[in-house]
């Protein structure tokens, strides 16, 4: 799926659940296109539903590189097909760093 500006999609944004511990249950690409250019990313669904905007959203997408890179290594893929999820994470921003990492919660 390819997500481009103006267009909407199933997912919103990673950072409106920053510093929240989520379940993903599953993981898809999903790039992003934006004037010919296109940049890497993922739609997580994740086991918990979030309130946004009076809406339940249990779907995400990010292009925060570090995650993307962690979410698509082929370890991940395999977690999730073994057991259904990959456990609670938070997506934070790392300390004294203008880049987000993905930990466990």
């Amino acid at each position: 799926m390819t997500f481009t500006i103006g267009k909407t999609s199933d997912s919103k944004s990673l950072h409106l659940i920053d510093g929240k511990p989520f379940t993903p249950v599953a993981v898809e690409d999903s790039n992003y296109e934006d004037g010919g250019k296109i940049t890497q990313g993922v739609k997580i669904t994740t086991k918990e539903s979030f309130v946004l905007d009076g809406t339940p959203m249990n779907k995400f997408h990010t292009t925060r590189d570090v995650v993307v890179k962690r979410l698509r290594e082929p370890d991940v893929a395999v977690e999730l097909q073994k057991s259904g999820s990959l456990g609670s994470l938070i997506c934070e921003q790392a300390k004294g760093k203008k880049y987000f990492i993905l930990r466990a919660a």
